[in-house]
């Protein structure tokens, strides 16, 4: 028997093109995927693309190193030592710049998708980065490896890698993943690219590959210039036309107090607390000893931070322009506020609302910068994770800063729009974590810790102004813990799913005691008709109050509330909120 297996052994090691292709088209191109993957798990951030070259790299690196002693078993036992002959490994052509387009394709994707946020600079800078790095894999290493390895096999392995990091985030929002993704899904992907480009190639349908490739480049792109919707971000509106403005016209307010706006990311009124089984209502009773007025009933027309708050400081349901015109500075309400001689801050956790439009607050941290590096930090970590840009600026900084505003002195009237990035809302990857409840428990906690320290602090040295405590939206912890879309039937909306994501938090600190003259807020956009209605002393000031129903009905699966009251869904017919005044 062994001796019949030696004869096999130096049968194959004879064949001495054999063993100068086993090197040159499998074990070389082998032992480099292995170190892309190895080199990977060591310098990409934690996230999706960091698991799956980290797990990967385990199995690969087995395989190589099993193929490398079987390969010298052969040699062993042949005792022959093949003469590895300089032979035609392929050369490039002009039609393999046509392979970039693949991983580039998802680039493009994710660049078409954030225009809101980036400059002309800003995108061709990420598309520049990303095409350096598909050609490293695609062309530059091949063509290195052309003296040892085949320069064919290479290109295919590098393109199916480069690929797979790029089109990671795509993934990982199709399939829900956060911070890990699903093993035999990605090595499918992979797989697949890395088999069908090196058939059709070797079968010889290079060109067919490559209009395969181009054409799924194209259809890609077009699709997603087809599916973008620019109208939120037209500029031929003013604000001139709001309502607020127009009823406002030359007058003069007769009282300028300070304004506070102290917003907590996806806080929600105690109602919805305990739906989750938490209950907040000592925070509740808490303000209310400092004289707050608590509005348990109020919620958003929009379900997210931005689309929340620049409806709330532009008073209309309208942007007038980039939907983060009105939380950078440039809102109906801060101009109001400036004519009046108020002075304008707005300070926040991170540069998110300031992402594509430099902040026209008279003052404002974090200082603006270019959202090219968040775009890029998402596509290596392979999801676009909502904290992502959090990193830029440390929570200690942020606490020290939103400190010194609430203590400094100053002739001038202030209006500050702080908003903090806790308690925060899930982390909104289409699939909720096990204990997403008891997360968001936990950032509670500090939230309410900060909103004491907040208050108080400006309690202690503007006593005389207006300090309104707001959640913007709600945390995100029902259903996929996300937008529910086409993943749920609108029959299986229910109240707290619409809490859930449309619920907010208000309280207001009113200088005086005749305020309820003029607090007539149903939803949380009708805060600065409240607002100005009580600086200006005049009630008329509260017909600019919106129309109160709901926007973005993919939010809730197409069920909405109108005027407090829910349409579509389990409960259709019905408050949205069963408690409160």
């Amino acid at each position: 028997m062994f001796a019949n297996s030696g004869r096999f052994f130096r049968f194959i090691s004879n064949k001495d093109w054999k063993a100068d292709l086993v090197v040159s088209r499998v074990l070389v191109p082998l032992g480099v995927l292995t170190l892309y993957f190895i080199s990977f798990s060591r310098l990409l951030p934690v996230g999706v693309n960091k698991v799956f070259v980290t797990r990967s790299g385990t199995y690969v690196l087995l395989i190589t190193i099993f193929l490398y002693l079987v390969f010298f078993a052969f040699i062993k036992l042949g005792r022959v030592k093949p003469p590895f002959r300089k032979t035609s490994r392929g050369s490039l052509s002009a039609g393999d710049l046509t392979l970039l387009l693949l991983p580039l394709a998802p680039v493009v994707q994710y660049i078409l998708n954030n225009q809101d946020i980036l400059s002309p600079f800003d995108s061709f800078y990420v598309l520049f980065v990303f095409a350096l790095f598909v050609a490293l894999f695609v062309l530059l290493i091949p063509i290195l490896l052309t003296i040892v390895g085949s320069t064919r096999t290479a290109m295919f392995l590098g393109l199916a890698f480069a690929f797979s990091i790029t089109n990671m985030a795509a993934l990982s929002r199709q399939f829900a993943w956060f911070e890990e993704g699903d093993l035999k899904i990605q090595l499918a992907v992979f797989s697949g690219v890395l088999l069908v480009s090196w058939f059709l190639f070797h079968l010889n349908y290079q060109k067919l590959l490559y209009l395969l490739i181009a054409a799924y480049f194209l259809t890609n792109s077009v699709s997603q210039l087809l599916a973008r919707d620019d109208g939120s971000l037209t500029t031929d509106l003013d604000g001139t036309d709001n309502k607020l403005v127009t009823l406002i016209g030359s007058k003069e307010p007769a009282v300028t107090p300070s304004v506070y706006l102290l917003v907590y990311d996806a806080y929600v009124a105690n109602e919805t607390m305990l739906a989750y089984g938490i209950d907040n209502r000592s925070q509740e009773q808490y303000l209310e000893k400092l004289d707050f007025q608590i509005y348990p009933r109020t919620y958003s027309v929009g379900g997210t931070s931005v689309s929340t708050m620049s409806r709330v400081l532009n008073a209309s349901v309208d942007f007038y322009g980039n939907p983060r015109k009105g939380v950078s500075g440039d809102g109906t309400v801060q101009n109001l506020l400036k004519g009046f001689g108020y002075k304008t801050y707005g300070v926040f956790a991170s540069d998110h609302f300031g992402r594509g439009i430099v902040p026209s607050y008279d003052y404002s941290f974090p200082s603006y910068s270019s959202s090219a590096n968040t775009l890029l930090k998402a596509i290596l970590l392979g999801e676009f994770r909502f904290t992502i840009a959090f990193d830029n600026v440390s929570r200690e900084q942020f606490i020290l800063e939103k400190i010194n505003l609430f203590s400094e002195e100053s002739e001038d009237p202030k209006f500050i729009y702080m908003h903090s990035n806790f308690p925060t809302h899930s982390q909104n990857s289409g699939a909720c974590l096990p204990n997403e409840v008891e997360f968001f428990n936990e950032r509670l906690l500090r939230a309410n810790l900060e909103m004491r320290q907040d208050v108080e602090t400006i309690i202690e040295n503007d006593p005389e102004a207006i300090v309104i405590v707001a959640g913007d939206h709600g945390p995100y912890l029902t259903k996929n813990c996300s937008s529910t879309g086409d993943s749920y039937d609108i029959s299986e909306i229910s109240r707290l799913d619409l809490q859930d994501r449309f619920g907010t938090f208000l309280a207001i600190r009113w200088p005086t005691e005749d305020f309820e003259k003029f607090d007539d807020i149903t939803v949380l956009q009708d805060l600065f008709s409240a607002v100005f209605a009580y600086l200006f002393q005049d009630q008329r000031l509260l017909e600019s109050k919106i129309e109160p129903a709901t926007l973005e009905e993919e939010t809730v699966s197409g069920a909405a509330v109108v005027d407090g009251m829910i349409e579509g869904g389990v409960h259709s017919g019905e408050s949205l909120f069963t408690g409160g005044k």
